[in-house]
């Protein structure tokens, strides 16, 4: 993935933030998706946000009309607090060579052993990280698309929710907060202080935020434009994501005496 520096910018406006917290034993956000070698990335991905959302609100893979409504609609930025520790996981898996192909069953499958090949898969998490996740309404939002009904459906989501895949279930409730504010990094800041006495440990602070706009940051020198393949296409049977670019900015502590 390659980045590149942007020069230095100025504040955008005044806007609202929903802002959630992501802390679990595990969360995997994919960004390379393969059969054989499925990575993870260090913060949490647009797909990702987004499908948190979707789950919520309890909007089917299968309704691609909802799905992309809300795509469409909401514009997602992530904060890192802690990366936690790189765990990967194996799996091994049969698969039937060309030359025994025509089993019926997989019973009969089994049976062809001569022509049986096992194969390794391999999964990485991130143990034991600290994230945000954040959303405001895009300009193409329509009207039944509200950031107050979100926060609601995070307090009582529809469907259970993971940070990545079904084996990384939440430690933490997500602490729904609208905030609204000039960056994300205020909005981050103003509900971690919600949190931060159960979530984290002494010294945590937030260290890496990712946009999808770059006016959606703070005014800085140290940001860098990266590209994403983390934007959601179709859920629905073949999942298809495209690619888009991310902004990231490098936060220095708010008071360096004390960091």
């Amino acid at each position: 993935m390659r980045s590149q520096p942007l020069p230095l910018r100025g504040y955008s406006a005044m806007q609202d933030w929903l802002v959630i917290c992501l802390r679990a034993p595990l969360g995997s956000f994919g960004e390379n998706a393969g059969n054989a070698e499925r990575d993870s990335a260090d913060l949490p991905t647009r797909s990702a946000l987004i499908g948190l959302a979707a789950a919520a609100l309890g909007i089917e893979r299968e309704d691609v009309q909802g799905q992309a409504l809300l795509a469409r609609g909401l514009v997602t930025a992530a904060g890192l607090y802690e990366r936690g520790n790189p765990l990967a996981d194996f799996h091994t898996f049969q698969t039937l060579h060309q030359a025994g192909k025509g089993a019926a069953t997989r019973a009969e499958a089994l049976a062809k052993t001569a022509h049986l090949e096992t194969s390794i898969s391999r999964r990485h998490y991130r143990a034991d990280g600290l994230w945000q996740g954040a959303y405001r309404l895009s300009g193409r939002a329509e009207d039944g698309l509200a950031l107050e009904t979100l926060r609601k459906a995070f307090e009582t989501p529809r469907f259970v929710l993971y940070l990545g895949r079904k084996s990384c279930p939440l430690s933490h409730p997500l602490v729904p907060r609208i905030v609204p504010a000039q960056t994300v990094v205020t909005a981050f800041r103003t509900q971690f202080e919600a949190v931060s006495r159960t979530i984290a440990r002494e010294g945590t602070r937030l260290q890496v935020v990712s946009v999808e706009e770059a006016g959606d940051g703070p005014a800085s020198n140290r940001l860098r434009r990266h590209t994403r393949h983390d934007d959601p296409r179709d859920r629905s049977t073949r999942w298809t994501f495209a690619d888009r670019p991310e902004w990231r900015f490098s936060i220095a502590p708010e008071n360096p005496g004390k960091a």
